[in-house]
């Protein structure tokens, strides 16, 4: 019987190179925005001024000022499951490679965002290791969505699976990655909230 979290690691290993460019890419553009930030650091409040329509702050507090790290990590893990099925796994099954590009986009932004400058600078440093254990999800499905883009988009010459068998097989890759996405999601939304609803406090 297939074991979902063991073919995620063998599709890892066998695209070695490739998911180690998407990890360079991202966090690549991640340090990059940051670190213009840090320069101009009036760029973070007029991204944080741009999104503001688009991401509902005032929802996130009112979770977080719940005090309940168990109703604050499911809300959390809900956010950002679906940015992963969404907005980067299934675009990517009819746009190709849509999924990689948006991780990227979601990358440089939030190495504005999360730029440590003002007042509560120092509030973003337990918030890295909330960085780390989300972003790799995000990474993953964007490797998820590079193996559907070639899958089904970019057959190797003399392919002879119908176009239905190749999103059959890319459907069945990204699936078998999602074993790894989930769990690297929730915990992160169990530290995230952890961290905010505990931790933030000692850095502000």
């Amino acid at each position: 019987m297939s074991n979902p979290l063991r073919d995620a690691l063998r599709f890892i290993r066998r695209h070695r190179a490739e998911f180690v460019a998407v990890n360079a890419a991202f966090f690549g553009l991640f340090t990059a925005t940051m670190t213009v930030t840090l320069l101009n650091p009036e760029m973070q409040a007029a991204v944080l001024d741009a999104i503001s329509g688009i991401v509902r702050t005032d929802l996130a507090a009112h979770v977080y000022l719940s005090g309940n790290v168990v109703y604050a990590a499911s809300a959390t893990l809900a956010v950002n499951l679906g940015i992963a099925v969404l907005l980067i796994t299934i675009p990517s099954l009819f746009i190709p490679f849509f999924g990689v590009v948006f991780a990227m986009v979601f990358a440089a932004t939030y190495g504005v965002t999360l730029a440590p400058v003002g007042p509560y600078a120092a509030a973003v440093i337990p918030h890295f290791v909330t960085v780390l254990i989300e972003f790799q999800a995000y990474i993953v499905a964007a490797f998820g969505a590079y193996l559907a883009g070639r899958t089904i988009f970019l057959p190797v010459a003399g392919e002879k699976r119908s176009v239905g068998k190749r999103y059959t097989a890319a459907a069945a890759h990204v699936l078998a990655l999602y074993a790894l996405v989930i769990p690297l999601l929730l915990s992160g939304a169990v530290y995230e909230d952890f961290e905010i609803i505990y931790l933030v406090r000692y850095f502000i």
